[in-house]
């Protein structure tokens, strides 16, 4: 294969790159190049300040010409990360009713609509980077809408497939070489419609390499991609920034195939926000951008800039309607810290060094302990507040997000971090007691808080579980075999019984567990019931945290779209309910009247505790400016658990009201704040404390909901 490079002028551009996708050649003098006849297409390495149309055209026995044209690229260079669109159009539309994800509208219309607005939403940015999954089956109709959707847009939009842009309609699953749940692959599709699958350009002075994922983590063509990296970076002296464009968070089997490491990793699939530092390394993992993702964030998407030598982040809730006056600034929701007052009569209001999520705060005698994020780079905080006057008693930095509760345990407060790393502070200091490294920092993603029981902290998921000595941060037992792998967001943590431990997963194992929680050793498993296995297994995929019902000894576990209990002693499911509510991370409360349950996006459920069957549904509706609930576009008011104060639960909702509600499903008082809320408020006294997305913690004086205060 053969062809030029040209400048706009018809002149020669000597040095340009040319890839066939396997080997690297450069134009000579004279502005011809030439490849082995390799490959599906040649491939323009765009350089600085160039562009060109079209930039990569398919394998043929003629000349191919390529013209540049200029493109400004000024520093700083800024473009907009967006993530797992999973476009799809109305006939294919069915396929995902049940999860909800096409409530309103048709995702072609909103990528249009986003991109139309780059001007409100990024005025500065250059181009627009999406990270795979475009289209949500691999369908032809879908691609079809793809390419009209990001065609209307203003700056250039640089894409790269994910798994499911591979399925071809195809949803079957496999475990790929090494050892990964995903669906099979084939790349027709994407090829037909979008063009090459790996490549690289410039910007601004910095090196941008794309890869194909997927193929690569099935063994299609993972040596290939490994040559075409290694021959590409080649290019460029060594030790040159770049970064990689990849659909999955890396791990070793790209990772140790490089020449030297990139500046930073972008990525999406897990539809999670996640920021770590590895190697020097900054990895970020983007949630998705047109629906809620499954760590429970909000629609978002990242703004990057690249200033000539290092990449910074600002991080932005996607919002599609108009915020209640209410409510101060969430354009930073559970990102980043946004420093606004409520005006609410609180006991007193502190500001946290990052954004709440669904962590609450964890409260052990005088003193308050919260973990917060910082999802702008990899940090975030732990911090002990004064539970009289909301002042800081101390604040220790973490490496990455805190993104659930701390726990204390002794002089010992426990926090894990997202990265997988788990961190004993001093109760009354601070300072750093000990620290357990992640068992793969590229690839653990820490969602699921820590138990302590008896000077011991239970935490982990369904590829590693531990049992930790809190005083020392000594591994007493380690679980790594309940799953081959770990490959979605785990947002259980530990349940202690006695002796019993108990968890569960999703996807796999596709059954709660049950440990003996000093040795670690397995006591029993549940199976799916019923003759739909299907139907079995999503009552048994378990979304959060179980809870204990001490009457009929039975375990409680929010399931998707179920309630599930089942026998503490065997692990026999006892009962099944379903209900409103898909993905429902919230832990059932047990009360005296019965079992409540959160319907995530909906509203709260009394169950009996007996049989299962629900007493009443209170649907619960407020102006809350973003869904949260995974796959959910439309907002909704609802996704933490309530607590017992007395007789009465007590709500908090994502449009900043705290609702005291019945138990016979009657709201009976409210308090306003100036945050969206997504973790279940702790009574501490003659008060109850919240964490808002913002980051604020108040104070709320259990008189304002109409208890007395001497309670």
């Amino acid at each position: 294969m053969f062809g030029y490079v040209r400048r706009p002028d018809g002149e020669p551009a000597p040095g340009v790159a040319v890839s066939n996708g396997r080997q690297v050649t450069e134009a000579d003098a004279t502005g011809r190049f030439e490849l082995p006849d390799e490959g599906d297409f040649v491939v323009l390495t765009r350089p600085t300040g160039w562009t060109a149309d079209p930039w990569w055209a398919r394998a043929a026995d003629e000349k191919i010409v390529f013209t540049l044209r200029e493109e400004p690229q000024s520093l700083p260079y800024e473009f907009v990360h967006l993530t797992d669109t999973h476009m799809t159009v109305p006939e294919v539309r069915h396929a995902v009713e049940d999860f909800g994800l096409y409530r309103e509208g048709s995702l072609p219309e909103q990528i249009g609509d986003f991109l139309g607005r780059l001007d409100e939403y990024a005025p500065k940015a250059q181009s627009v980077f999406i990270t795979g999954d475009l289209v949500d089956h691999g369908l032809p109709a879908e691609y079809e809408g793809f390419v009209d959707a990001i065609a209307s847009s203003p700056i250039p939009v640089h894409v790269i497939p994910g798994n499911h842009d591979h399925m071809n309609g195809e949803h079957g699953g496999m475990i790929s070489r090494n050892n990964y749940l995903t669906n099979v692959g084939n790349p027709e599709q994407y090829e037909k419609y979008i063009g090459p699958r790996w490549y690289s350009f410039d910007k601004a002075g910095l090196h941008i390499v794309t890869l194909d994922w997927h193929t690569h983590e099935l063994g299609l063509d993972h040596e290939i991609q490994n040559e075409w990296v290694k021959n590409d970076l080649a290019r460029i002296p060594e030790g040159s920034p770049w970064i990689l464009i990849f659909h999955d968070q890396p791990n070793f089997s790209i990772i140790q195939e490089l020449p030297w490491l990139p500046v930073a990793a972008f990525s999406g699939h897990w539809h999670t926000s996640r920021v770590v530092e590895v190697d020097g390394t900054l990895h970020v993992n983007s949630p998705t951008t047109f629906f809620a993702s499954l760590d429970y964030t909000p629609p978002a998407f990242r703004r990057v800039t690249w200033d000539g030598e290092r990449i910074s982040l600002e991080t932005q809730t996607l919002l599609t309607v108009e915020t209640a006056p209410a409510l101060g600034s969430v354009d930073t929701a559970t990102f980043a810290a946004s420093r606004h007052r409520t005006d609410a009569e609180v006991l007193w209001h502190t500001q946290l060094t990052g954004a709440g999520h669904r962590q609450a705060v964890a409260v052990d005698g005088e003193l308050v302990f919260a973990g917060s994020q910082i999802e702008d780079r990899a940090a975030g905080a732990v911090e002990a507040i004064d539970l009289a006057s909301g002042e800081i008693v101390w604040h220790a930095d973490s490496r990455s997000a805190v993104k659930t509760t701390p726990v204390v345990s002794g002089e010992v407060v426990i926090a894990a971090e997202v990265s997988g790393d788990v961190v004993g502070f001093d109760r009354g200091t601070g300072e750093e007691r000990w620290r357990l490294g992640s068992s793969d920092p590229l690839r653990r993603f820490g969602w699921n808080g820590p138990a302590a029981v008896d000077g011991k902290v239970y935490l982990g998921d369904q590829s590693d579980l531990r049992s930790i000595d809190a005083a020392t941060g000594e591994v007493i037992w380690r679980r790594t075999d309940l799953s081959p792998h770990h490959n979605l967001v785990n947002h259980a943590a530990p349940l202690i019984v006695d002796e019993l431990l108990v968890m569960g997963f999703w996807p796999t194992p596709q059954y709660p567990i049950g440990l003996n929680a000093s040795t670690g050793e397995s006591v029993w498993a549940t199976a799916p019931m019923g003759d739909d296995p299907f139907l079995g297994l999503k009552r048994l995929l378990i979304m959060g945290t179980a809870s204990y019902d001490a009457i009929t000894d039975s375990v409680l576990m929010p399931a998707f779209g179920h309630t599930t209990s089942v026998d503490r002693a065997t692990g026999r499911t006892s009962w099944v309910t379903e209900h409103s509510g898909g993905f429902s991370p919230a832990t059932p409360l047990v009360t005296a009247r019965g079992i409540v349950v959160t319907a995530t996006g909906r509203g709260i459920l009394l169950l009996d505790r007996k049989t299962g069957s629900v007493e009443w549904e209170l649907a619960v509706d407020g102006a809350s400016p973003f869904p949260m609930a995974s796959y959910a576009k439309v907002p909704h008011t609802v996704i933490a658990a309530p607590t017992l104060v007395g007789d009465d639960l007590v709500l908090p909702g994502l449009d900043g009201v705290v609702r005291r509600i019945s138990l016979d499903g009657e709201i009976r008082e409210s308090v306003q704040l100036a945050s969206p809320i997504a973790a279940s408020l702790v009574l501490a006294g003659d008060r109850l404390v919240a964490v808002g997305v913002d980051g604020g913690v108040v104070a709320i004086p259990i008189a304002a909901l109409g208890f007395e205060a001497s309670r």
